[in-house]
């Protein structure tokens, strides 16, 4: 009777510390830090693009950024490359031809690294990732209709909330 007991004990803590594990590997889809000020939040509401890429993706995935270069006010668009990249960044922009502003891979950004690059989030001001595409080969005419349907679908959520 005591061993089932200490069996019974053993198999508890193994299914508490896999349950422990799994909750700290989820992904949290509520604190993505968006970078934003006071006159943004002021505004009307936007969008937050973040691009994780490299310049060693394929040319074809890649052909997201031309899209997301012609993007309208509503849009903020951020890139996010690894940081030995972003030490020649003149070579990076000739490479990918993006004009929207690149930032290092910082610990802020590690714990959303996607496993695959590159990966389009969509984020509101509060940091609530509305979406997560991969970029794929040929995905420039979906990305646009795309990003054009959310904003209109989605523009009640969107509006900032001012901190009281």
């Amino acid at each position: 009777m005591k061993n089932y007991v200490i069996g019974i004990m053993i198999i508890s803590i193994i299914f508490l510390g896999s349950l422990i594990y799994r909750e700290s590997k989820i992904l949290n889809f509520e604190n993505f830090p968006v970078k934003t000020n006071v006159k943004e939040i002021d505004s009307e509401p936007r969008l937050f693009l973040y691009l994780f890429f490299s310049k060693r993706n394929c040319h074809d995935c890649l052909g997201i950024i031309e899209v997301l270069n012609k993007l309208p006010s509503q849009f903020k668009v951020i890139g996010i490359v690894p940081n030995i990249e972003m030490r020649n960044e003149i070579e990076l922009r000739r490479i990918t031809g993006a004009t929207f502003p690149l930032e290092p891979l910082t610990k802020k950004y590690s714990t959303f690294l996607p496993n695959y690059t590159p990966t389009l989030f969509g984020a509101g001001y509060n940091g609530k990732i509305y979406f997560i595409l991969p970029g794929v080969p040929n995905e420039k005419e979906y990305l646009e209709k795309f990003l054009t349907d959310f904003y209109v679908k989605a523009f009640q959520i969107l509006i900032p909330t001012k901190p009281s």
